[in-house]
Formats: C-alpha cells, sequence, structure tokens
C-alpha cells in the first residue's frame, strides 16, 4: 500500500500547478495583459485610405511616358510603326503560301480517293458474262488475277489510308495556327 502513496502525492501536486498559475495571473497587482488585437480600424485611417484606382483603356492612352506591360507583343514593333505594316504582309504572304501547300496535298490526296471511288464502281459493274466474239477480252487493256470482290477490299484499305493522311495534313495545319475553314 505504500508504493501508490508517493505517486498520489505527485499526481497531486502536478495537478494543483495549473490552478496555482491560473491563480498568480489573476492577482490585480500583476501588469494588465494587452488586449488581442482586432481587425476594426479607427475612422480617421478608414477615411485617409483611398480605394486603388482602376484604369481604363482611355485613360491609359492619356498617361505620358507609356506604360509597361509585361508580356506584351513585340516591343520593337511599338518603337517603330514604319515596320509594322512590312512585318504583317510577310507574315500573312507566309501564311497564305503554307495554306496553299496545305490546299495542293489535300487536293492531291482526295483526287486519289476519288480514282479509287471510279475502281471500285468499275469493279462492281464488272460482269464475267460477256457473250461478245471477243469473249470481253479487251487486248489493249492490262488484266489483274486478283477476283474483284478481294480488289474493292484493297481499294477501301487504300482509302482508309488516303484519309488517314488527309486528317494528318489537317492537324498539322491546325497546329500551324491555320483553321480548317482555310484549307477548303
Amino acid at each position: 500500500m505504500r508504493s501508490w502513496l508517493p505517486l498520489a502525492f505527485c499526481a497531486l501536486i502536478l495537478a494543483s500547478a495549473p490552478s496555482a498559475a491560473l491563480a498568480q495571473s489573476s492577482d490585480p497587482g500583476s501588469a494588465p495583459q494587452p488586449a488581442p488585437q482586432t481587425k476594426t480600424q479607427d475612422p480617421k485611417t478608414a477615411q485617409k485610405k483611398k480605394p486603388p484606382k482602376v484604369w481604363t483603356n482611355e485613360e491609359i492612352e492619356s498617361v505620358h511616358g507609356g506604360v509597361s506591360v509585361v508580356g506584351g507583343e513585340g516591343e520593337q514593333e511599338s518603337k517603330n510603326p514604319a515596320v509594322k505594316p512590312e512585318k504583317k504582309e510577310q507574315e500573312e504572304s507566309a501564311k497564305h503560301a503554307l495554306v496553299e501547300r496545305y490546299r495542293r496535298q489535300i487536293q492531291e490526296l482526295h483526287a486519289q480517293i476519288d480514282a479509287a471511288d471510279r475502281k471500285i464502281a468499275q469493279l462492281k459493274a464488272f460482269k464475267g458474262e460477256n457473250t461478245t466474239p471477243s469473249g470481253g477480252i479487251n487486248p489493249y487493256q492490262g488484266y489483274n488475277m486478283v477476283p474483284p470482290e478481294e480488289q474493292v477490299k484493297q481499294l477501301e484499305e487504300q482509302k482508309k489510308r488516303v484519309q488517314g493522311k488527309i486528317e494528318d495534313l489537317e492537324n498539322e495545319a491546325r497546329k500551324n495556327g491555320i483553321d480548317p475553314g482555310d484549307l477548303r
């Protein structure tokens, strides 16, 4: 029974320590502690502080000395306005040439698709039952030993590949800043 007595005594001392510290801080003779700061302002300082100025485009134009814009396009263009139209014309002509190149490539690929469509229509209209004296064979035309159905499959696959090339060209043009409507 004696072994728990020192433990109880230590626990009693530790429990009374915070209450003793609280009693000391509430003494009337001790220095008063400052009240916590609040977010309220004096009415005088609130009147002195101006709201921030919001500039409109018209007001910025009236400012003397110019306004620095971070990330603005071409500081050199604003210094020398005579250079701007020439540079713009060169950019437009380069873009126009690029558009024409894409159009020409796409037109060539569409021509390949049209040729494949004509060949498919010809193969679908083929009839091996020709009763003419020549037997339907034209000696001036080359013939393919692949069955027409297989040729149609090959042409359909070719059309899909060409269509994929067209889509790739359109995507490349879009990445270069050309609108899809410009390619038509």
